[in-house]
């Protein structure tokens, strides 16, 4: 029996998307909830108290930026991360999403890898993600192999994780990382597609933004300076990565954050 099970709540007011989110995260030791409109999310999401929220943006009646920003206003549910669904591309529309409060902006349509990965990102921060992973993605792993075989794939992902958690800014190349789990290479790029859809290397840029989304958020340090925080080696590659990812500059973030007064940045 896995030691904890994820709480997501899926939002959309169109039952098709609601499907189809919900059968990418089906069979994963996830405890799936829906609603679709705005007041059965602010609802649901007080009374289940969700691990994690994705949200529609364009919605009937309560749109899924007043939920979310309701929802950051309200001391039982502001600490839950949301995650926005879009067809909207523009940065303006994914500025006004994180100036709500979400965690991460996915845009429609999206395919099955990109929602696991972000999903298990989120989770991760809240320390879900080892939980999660211990149980997760056994229909993934490829030619049915051995019950043993896919729990060492499991532990070896997980302390893979751990140690790039551990060193970000100076973490190890594909080859260590791989002799410090007990494999080599090429098995362990194959646990990590696996296992999140994504290299070792993709899956650190990953950790890397996120934590750099959250030095934004939470304090006024500077960009070069965060950049550096988070290992990369200016703040040129540190812009470009975080614009590829979230849509918008670190600074188009930040001032995001500021203009509209939620969780401004304290000094530190």
């Amino acid at each position: 029996m896995p030691d904890f099970i994820a709480r997501v709540l899926v939002v959309d007011d169109q039952p098709s998307s609601v499907a189809l989110l919900m059968a990418y995260l089906k069979d994963r030791d996830i405890d799936l909830l829906a609603a679709q409109n705005g007041e059965d999310a602010l609802r649901i999401a007080i009374d289940g108290r969700p691990d994690l929220i994705m949200l529609d943006v364009m919605m009937p009646g309560t749109d899924g930026f007043s939920v979310c920003a309701r929802l950051k206003a309200d001391a039982r549910t502001a600490d839950i991360p949301v995650v926005f669904l879009s067809a909207a591309m523009e940065t303006e529309d994914k500025l006004r999403g994180f100036a709500a409060g979400a965690a991460d902006y996915i845009t429609k349509p999206f395919s099955e890898q990109e929602v696991l990965a972000r999903v298990f990102v989120q989770l991760g921060e809240r320390t879900r993600l080892r939980a999660l992973t211990n149980q997760t993605l056994d229909g993934a792993l490829g030619g049915s192999p051995s019950a043993s075989a896919a729990q060492r794939d499991r532990r070896m992902f997980n302390q893979a994780v751990a140690i790039l958690t551990r060193q970000l800014t100076a973490p190890p190349s594909c080859v260590d990382l791989a002799h410090k789990v007990g494999t080599n290479q090429q098995r362990l790029t194959r646990i990590f597609r696996d296992q999140v859809g994504m290299s070792a290397y993709e899956y650190l840029q990953q950790l890397r933004l996120e934590r750099g989304r959250g030095l934004l958020h939470d304090t006024d340090l500077q960009v070069q300076l965060i950049a550096d925080r988070v290992g990369y080696r200016n703040a040129g590659d540190f812009t470009r990565a975080f614009r590829r990812h979230f849509g918008v500059t670190p600074r188009q973030y930040r001032r995001g954050q500021l203009e509209t007064g939620i969780d401004a940045p304290t000094a530190i």
